[in-house]
């Protein structure tokens, strides 16, 4: 490897120096220009004093004094802020045989935070799947992504994020999802502006910390909400119209089973659907019912799980199925006593 970390380097492009800060790979270096850091090809920078030397500005060296010619040792890096995850996008120039012009331009994961994340990537142009990655990235490391053509910024790109923690802390979001739509008029002013700052990438945060772990359930119902469902399917009566036989089929359906169901809240829906579930299936046991059927639905998910949630903890039930049936398709689940 040419460089080391800690090597002062020159910007080919820009003319700007900076440092050395982490060896990527054998082609790619990370460096730090003033307050910022990011990915560059080797055949992208020099070492300063080449630049000198060719310009014909060498300065001569100062007179040592004795022992000044013993190698001195590399300075260490200096410690690592975390500043977020980025995506970042390097302009290739090329000539029309005029002017330079971007050809090409190449996109790269940055993560500049002490934590590791598993990535699922997506391009989409004109809403069609482009380019697919399921990948990892390490703390403060960079990986490559992709290239786009410059043309192909007329097909509407759009890049899709999934990031999840590599390790699990349940402190944590289980996953995060960041969606970036290139705008060409904001683009063409971003790649302007790198010209006149001299800068060497254009950088996007994605985001600076990884989001906490919110409290409210895959539903949207809080630990509070919750302990209120509990309250609700204790205290909620039963309408006085409900048989006291036995059925094989409850429909669940919230305006089978009240006239003023949307004045409701879903948590008061909720509690009267389970009221009615663990009425009729309490019947069905203490009168030696075989099985019966619960029509509850499909929409969300939420009292098909609710439901299931319960019979788990009934020991007489045997079994219970939520397959496909030819009159209730997986609105259904059939349950088996013992």
């Amino acid at each position: 490897m040419k460089y080391t970390v800690g090597d002062k380097i020159l910007l080919l492009h820009s003319k700007e120096e900076g440092t050395v800060v982490d060896i990527m790979s054998n082609e790619m270096v990370l460096v730090e220009v003033g307050k910022s850091t990011f990915p560059v090809y080797l055949d992208q920078i020099d070492f300063p004093y080449f630049h000198r030397f060719t310009q014909g500005k060498t300065p001569l060296p100062p007179k040592r004094t004795p022992g000044e010619e013993l190698p001195r040792e590399k300075p260490s890096a200096a410690p690592r802020v975390e500043k977020g995850v980025f995506l970042t996008m390097l302009p290739v120039y090329g000539s029309d045989g005029i002017d330079d012009v971007v050809t090409t331009l190449k996109f790269h994961l940055l993560n500049q935070t002490g934590k590791g994340y598993n990535y699922h990537f997506e391009i989409w142009l004109n809403n069609k799947l482009f380019l697919e990655l399921k990948q990892d990235i390490h703390a403060f490391q960079h990986t490559y992504l992709a290239d786009l053509e410059f043309e192909q910024l007329n097909d509407s790109p759009r890049f899709e994020f999934t990031f999840t923690p590599k390790e699990t802390d349940l402190k944590l979001a289980a996953a995060f999802q960041k969606t970036w739509k290139v705008k060409a008029k904001q683009l063409f002013q971003q790649l302007g502006e790198q010209q006149q700052k001299q800068q060497a990438t254009i950088d996007y945060l994605l985001f600076d910390k990884y989001p906490i772990r919110t409290e409210n359930d895959a539903y949207g119902f809080s630990p509070v909400e919750k302990k209120k469902l509990q309250t609700l399917t204790t205290n909620v009566s039963i309408k006085d119209t409900t048989p006291v036989t036995a059925r094989y089929e409850v429909d669940l359906h919230i305006e089978k089973l009240t006239s003023n169901w949307k004045e409701l809240s879903n948590l008061e829906m909720l509690a009267i659907q389970l009221n009615e579930f663990q009425h009729n299936l309490d019947l069905a046991i203490s009168q030696n019912q075989k099985s019966m059927i619960i029509i509850h639905g499909i929409g969300s998910g939420k009292l098909r799980d609710e439901v299931h949630e319960i019979l788990k903890t009934v020991s007489e039930v045997k079994y219970f199925v939520n397959q496909y049936h030819p009159f209730y398709g997986y609105g259904a689940t059939e349950i088996f006593f013992k």
